[in-house]
């Protein structure tokens, strides 16, 4: 590992922190980083957005407050016997009084072992497999390859944020007052490289299509939030939005990106060289 002298984007008062650097590149390094980068950029994130972290060995719960379940999850859980019923239901009752969707993550490291079948037992829906992926960032290109008519920028203003959320709306089918709900938490952020996250829009012949972001947390480039409006699909933009952050990440000295797959983007982020290192069990919990 090394160590990279980062902004803190939590108190937003110019103090700094380390963050260890992981250049373990290998699959079980590359699958305990995935997890941690979840957890650790997903608070980031929401603390950023204005939202609620709960943050404790046991549980690290973070609610955006978004009726969106992707923004409001359970990424970490260390449950003991006694507690098990308690945390679960504890989780259950926040997501009522947010009226919000919650997903959690059921990675490797997530204790008890038969923790999905206590929270199927709970009233949370088996959402199914999720992949977690990982590349070594010296496999990427040295350079970005952009297909005609495409550019790429990483996101510097609040009119480009806008144009990020809006394009993301549309490319996920979000329903407009989630995408107002995600305007209103996103634009919260920074936009410096002490920000939560790093936003990038893709455009075509200078329409927006495309958006990834990337949180650089526990040590690794964590992608998200990857997706492509409809009538710009097939043309390889968004490979080349994905590849992107990376490559920025790189050359701020970073080893290793994770992402968790969608099936749509499976086979897109295979052929860049990311290899899969274990797949989540996602499970939902829907308020009445």
């Amino acid at each position: 590992m090394s160590a990279l002298y980062c902004g803190n984007s939590e108190d937003g008062v110019g103090r700094w922190q380390v963050d260890i650097i992981v250049r373990d590149v290998s699959p079980e390094s590359l699958a305990r980083a995935n997890e941690a980068n979840l957890a650790e950029g997903l608070a980031k994130c929401i603390r950023a957005y204005g939202g609620e972290v709960y943050d404790e060995p046991d549980l690290l719960w973070c609610a955006a407050g978004i009726h969106g379940a992707g923004w409001n999850r359970v990424p970490r859980a260390q449950l003991a016997p006694e507690t098990l019923g308690a945390r679960i239901e504890w989780v259950k009752t926040r997501a009522q009084a947010l009226h919000a969707p919650f997903l959690w993550h059921v990675g490797p490291s997530m204790q008890p072992a038969d923790l999905g079948e206590h929270l199927v037992r709970h009233g949370f829906i088996d959402e199914g497999d999720e992949p977690a992926m990982g590349v070594a960032l010296s496999r990427l290109p040295e350079t970005l390859a952009l297909p005609e008519g495409v550019t790429i920028e990483r996101v510097r203003d609040r009119t480009s944020l806008e144009q990020w959320v809006r394009t993301s709306g549309v490319g996920f089918e979000i329903p407009d007052p989630i995408v107002e709900e995600l305007r209103a938490a996103v634009l919260r952020d920074d936009l410096g490289d002490a920000a939560a996250a790093h936003y990038y829009l893709a455009r075509l012949h200078g329409k927006p299509v495309a958006t990834s972001a990337v949180t650089l947390a526990a040590g690794v480039a964590g992608i998200f939030a990857v997706t492509t409006v409809e009538t710009a699909r097939g043309r390889g933009i968004g490979a080349a939005v994905t590849l992107a952050p990376l490559l920025d990440a790189r050359d701020r000295g970073y080893y290793a990106g994770v992402l968790q797959a969608s099936e749509m983007g499976y086979p897109v982020y295979a052929r860049m060289g990311f290899t899969e290192q274990f797949r989540y069990r996602v499970y939902r919990w829907q308020p009445d």
